[in-house]
């Protein structure tokens, strides 16, 4: 399931992805990504990776 959500921070792994914890309905949440994401923007996440 694809949900759309809005980041809270964006913190780089030791591994060099990004932990994305983001807010939306349901609470706070937490996702991978590639790349670095501005806290505020809006994105699309599905099974805890965020899609670009």
């Amino acid at each position: 399931m694809t949900r759309t959500v809005n980041v809270a921070s964006c913190t780089q792994r030791r591994d060099g992805q990004y932990m994305v914890a983001y807010k939306d309905a349901r609470g706070t949440g937490y996702a991978v990504s590639e790349h670095p994401i501005p806290e505020g923007k809006d994105v699309r996440i599905r099974d805890g990776r965020v899609i670009q």
